[in-house]
């Protein structure tokens, strides 16, 4: 892959995959509670300051109830109709959503909200100082995310079949790209059930809702 010395930060664009049903927890994983933010508005603060490109959210079934709770925060919204199609079909849509001078895009799925900056900036910093066609968290030897890729990778994305999703691109560019080891298993721990929820904050969902108000069975349907 050719270098291309002009990239900054801001050519990088963050793609927050957020369109899931969060069947298993029971409730909007973007609005979980954690700490006195959300799983969302956590994500949107730890990328605040790296002076990347706005962060694109794309939601599914939630969708306004949760930019109700957004309010004014950064980012651009975008709605994946069909969401059940997997995390591909919201990568796309986001990529058809960046212009010509994207050269990166960082995609955070919503259910790991516990990565820190330190692993983001050294993503960034891996990529602008060799642009890989893609930069990978790991945790004990297993990749993880956020994830940050080349825009050379973004036709193959757009190109690739859902039913596929974006393994066998990775897997077909692995050994062209840059690994950054962290010690945080946050980048390889999906928080998809209470269960998860309660190892992560030590808190039970159930206690966590009530603390704001509300409760599984009267929010998320479906």
């Amino acid at each position: 892959m050719d270098k291309d010395t002009r990239i900054t930060s801001i050519a990088i664009a963050p793609i927050i995959l957020a369109a899931g049903d969060s069947s298993r927890m029971g409730f909007p994983k973007a609005l979980l509670p954690l700490g006195s933010k959300t799983f969302l508005t956590q994500i949107l603060s730890v990328l605040n300051g790296f002076g990347l490109a706005d962060p694109i959210i794309v939601l599914g079934n939630h969708a306004t109830e949760i930019q109700s709770a957004l309010g004014a925060l950064p980012g651009r919204i975008v709605i994946n109709k069909n969401p059940e199609y997997g995390q591909l079909s919201s990568i796309k849509l986001a990529l058809n959503q960046l212009g010509a001078a994207c050269q990166g895009c960082l995609v955070w799925p919503v259910d790991q909200p516990a990565v820190s900056g330190r692993v983001v900036d050294g993503l960034i910093r891996l990529f602008l100082q060799s642009h890989p066609p893609m930069v990978l968290p790991t945790f004990g030897g297993k990749r993880g995310h956020p994830a940050l890729f080349h825009s050379a990778l973004f036709p193959a994305f757009l190109a690739a079949r859902l039913e596929e999703g974006p393994k066998n691109i990775i897997l077909s560019r692995l050994k062209e790209c840059a690994l950054l080891p962290t010690s945080e298993s946050a980048v390889v721990e999906d928080i998809d059930t209470p269960e998860d929820y309660l190892k992560l904050t030590g808190v039970s969902l159930e206690s966590a809702l009530a603390g704001r108000g509300r409760s599984a069975p009267s929010t998320f349907a479906g």
